[in-house]
């Protein structure tokens, strides 16, 4: 229990310190934006590569099998019930999309690292890299159908994976990738400069996070939230164990899909619905919510698996 504390509460000490910070203006919209803008394009960029670039190998694929079996299994549970519920198809596309978009980068990254190492980092990379072009043009596509817009299917999903093409933290991943492709050794000078650099982009990242969760809605904690926060935070951990152990995924490999799979909802789920204020209400308050709660699961996998 004490490990458990130990790698678990100073996480999500460092975010109640973001949040607390910027609800007592301590730092404004503007700081935040502007540490935000370090933190996604420079900091975590440079400790991403670095790590990865010398993380030993790992069967990446039968990782990102897993993992997303299970998270396009649970947007399906989760539309499925919206539907159920009588909820149009852009709601209940919300509703399937907050129950399986994690925030695999700025809590699954930190998460892993201090419950296993660097040794974590390749099988949730990976997990960060397929996260957005997969999960998000999905849900992009539903909800611009339902909304009638003018653009196709095709262009909403062609703008949203534009858009993950140039994110600083997926193409260092990638670049990564590549570079241990080559076998070519980076020289040591650049790789002080890369982790020196990259010190900093775990709690910048969680002062980030903290700062940005929205304040508590009680408008937006309905059946909806309740049902998302489930599938989320125990149903996704589950299946991804279960897919995990039946395809026999080593248990380091393993152990981290199913970390990433209990981190709380990404706050890039409710951006999607930035022309409906009745679904940002609502995905904005399960982010809330399962970052809160998500202190209980994460320390209790932790537990479990460590």
């Amino acid at each position: 229990m004490a490990a458990t504390v130990t790698v678990v509460f100073p996480i999500f000490a460092v975010i109640l310190i973001g949040w607390l910070a910027r609800r007592v203006s301590f730092i404004d919209e503007a700081a935040v934006r502007g540490l935000r803008e370090v933190a996604f394009r420079l900091v975590l960029p440079a400790l991403l590569f670095s790590s990865m670039i010398s993380a030993p190998p790992i069967d990446l694929l039968g990782v990102a099998t897993v993992y997303f079996g299970a998270c396009f299994t649970i947007f399906a549970i989760g539309l499925g019930i919206g539907r159920l519920l009588g909820l149009s198809l852009a709601r209940s596309t919300m509703l399937g999309l907050n129950a399986c978009y994690g925030n695999t980068l700025m809590v699954g990254v930190p998460v892993s690292v201090a419950a296993f190492g660097t040794d974590a980092l390749p099988p949730i990379l990976t997990i960060i890299a397929l996260h957005s072009g997969t999960l998000l043009p999905l849900a992009g596509v539903l909800i611009e159908a339902d909304a009638g817009g003018r653009r196709s299917p095709a262009a909403v999903a062609a703008g949203i994976l534009k858009g993950a093409g140039r994110n600083p933290v997926i193409l260092a991943i990638l670049a990564a990738f590549l570079w241990r492709a080559t076998g070519v050794t980076l020289p040591a000078p650049f790789v002080g400069t890369l982790k020196l650099l990259g010190a900093a982009g775990i709690p910048l990242a969680l002062l980030v996070l903290g700062a940005s969760l929205p304040p508590p809605d009680r408008g937006a904690l309905g059946i909806e939230t309740v049902i998302a926060v489930s599938l989320k935070l125990l149903a996704l951990p589950a299946l991804v164990f279960a897919f995990g152990s039946w395809a026999g995924l080593p248990s380091l490999p393993l152990a981290v899909a199913t970390l990433a799979a209990a981190t709380p909802t990404g706050a890039n789920a409710f951006l999607l619905a930035h022309r409906n204020d009745e679904l940002i209400a609502i995905s904005a308050g399960t982010v809330l919510v399962t970052t809160v709660l998500s202190v209980l699961t994460l320390g209790a996998l932790v537990a479990m698996l460590g």
